[in-house]
């Protein structure tokens, strides 16, 4: 059986921090992006549904590949199994700095 690898991608947008999960990660399609693809949401079969979840499902229904500006991502990791999705307020005196983007090869 073969290991299908997972990735959890955190990165901040309008002052929160998104945390997902996605089968792809490619920093080739645009320059200045990653492109996150196949992301995973978990599917409910219960009574309980997890309110941050379906935000998110909802946010993202139909989107085939999303591609975040670097600067904005905090951190991708490959993860055995994925976790609920999480998305997190950043406090006001919390100040997340951007790297400055660094100039291409002339």
């Amino acid at each position: 059986m073969k290991n299908h690898k997972i990735y959890r991608i955190n990165y901040n947008t309008n002052q929160e921090v998104y945390e997902l999960y996605a089968k792809a990660v490619n920093t080739q399609e645009l320059l200045g992006f990653i492109s996150i693809s196949d992301l995973l949401f978990d599917q409910q079969s219960g009574v309980v549904i997890d309110p941050t979840e379906e935000r998110l499902k909802t946010e993202f229904k139909g989107v085939k590949t999303l591609h975040l500006p670097i600067q904005n991502v905090l951190k991708i990791e490959e993860v055995e199994q994925k976790k609920s999705c999480k998305i997190k307020t950043l406090k006001k005196d919390i100040n997340l700095t951007a790297i400055p983007n660094q100039p291409g090869p002339k």
